[in-house]
């Protein structure tokens, strides 16, 4: 009976390892080689070089807030102005207190005037840049998609995104001066 013990401990294992020895391991799946290039966003905005659409819509922006722009600077400068006075009147001892009190707090005030002006002026002009650019940004997406399909790309970075991310890259995988080309072409 000894003996017969082994040989059954020995049959009982094949008989519960004989299922898991069974059962078929899955087939690794291949990987398939992948294409990929990338393009730089930046240079979209190039006046010489760029999306032709994005840089008029860009043009006409800078275009409606200079009038706005200059009124900022004209502040600014009347502020310099101002602060060039109150530093003559603090360095005369001869000079009037109440005429450097009502100096320093104009020049208090121009400050006050030109912050809130300047925030409403950037809060403006985000927003106009938001309803002129998203519908050319979402063409331009579109556009990239259809562009990378059409040359089989897989994989398609925006290199200005990326930063210091992208340490050696092949030359011949950008694709941004076709792409600019491509886009410019359909959408004159």
């Amino acid at each position: 009976m000894k003996s017969l013990r082994p040989l059954i401990l020995f049959t009982l294992a094949a008989a519960l390892v004989a299922p898991l020895a069974a059962q078929a391991k899955p087939a690794a799946k291949p990987v398939e080689p992948v294409r990929i290039a990338f393009v730089n966003s930046a240079a979209f905005l190039d006046e010489a070089t760029g999306i032709k659409q994005l840089v008029k819509a860009m043009q006409g922006i800078e275009l409606e807030f200079s009038s706005t722009q200059s009124d900022l600077s004209l502040l600014n400068e009347k502020l310099r102005t101002l602060a060039t006075e109150l530093n003559k009147l603090n360095s005369d001892p001869t000079a009037n207190a109440k005429a450097i009190e009502e100096k320093r707090a104009a020049g208090q005030q121009m400050q006050q005037d030109l912050a809130t002006k300047q925030q409403a002026a950037q809060t403006a002009y985000n927003k106009r840049l938001q309803e002129v650019q998203t519908p050319i940004t979402n063409e331009i997406g579109a556009a990239l998609r259809a562009f990378a399909k059409e040359r089989g790309v897989d994989v398609l970075f925006d290199a200005a995104k990326m930063g210091d991310a992208l340490l050696d890259v092949k030359p011949e995988l950008d694709l941004t001066a076709d792409f600019i080309t491509y886009y410019n072409e359909k959408h004159p």
